[in-house]
């Protein structure tokens, strides 16, 4: 199995609302998080031990400070996002543009509302960390 990690400046937060659930953000966020999930599942089945952690202060990824979410998943395969020597390729190429819910708890704007992962703008990075 191969480790992956994923920091974004969109709020992932598992919220995992109930069905009487009516609080926007609450339903956004898991959104978000289901969104990142399918898009990820295209490729590989996967896994985590912990859900996303919001972090606030610089970024681990780039300069600036912001609000961002870390989460890390395992892939069912190796290199399974493996293109021309990248580990995360082809897991970059299609996270981009994926609609998200916005303003929720990020502190940057989001537009257009989608997942960036390539060109300006970029509000997700992935990286294989094992």
């Amino acid at each position: 199995m191969a480790r992956y990690r994923i920091v974004t400046l969109v709020d992932i937060t598992r919220s995992q609302p109930s069905r009487d659930t009516t609080d926007s953000t609450l339903l956004g966020q898991q959104a978000n998080f289901n969104s990142l999930v399918q898009a990820i599942g295209m490729r590989s089945n996967v896994t985590w031990i912990q859900d996303p952690e919001l972090h606030n202060g610089r970024l681990p990824i780039g300069p600036g400070k912001a609000a961002h979410w870390i989460w890390q998943f395992d892939a069912e395969r190796e290199d399974v996002f493996l293109n021309q020597g990248d580990d995360v390729a082809l897991l970059v190429n299609d996270l981009d543009g994926v609609p998200i819910v916005d303003q929720l708890n990020n502190t940057v704007e989001l537009t257009p509302a989608v997942f960036r992962s390539q060109g300006d703008n970029i509000n997700i990075w992935c990286s294989k960390i094992s």
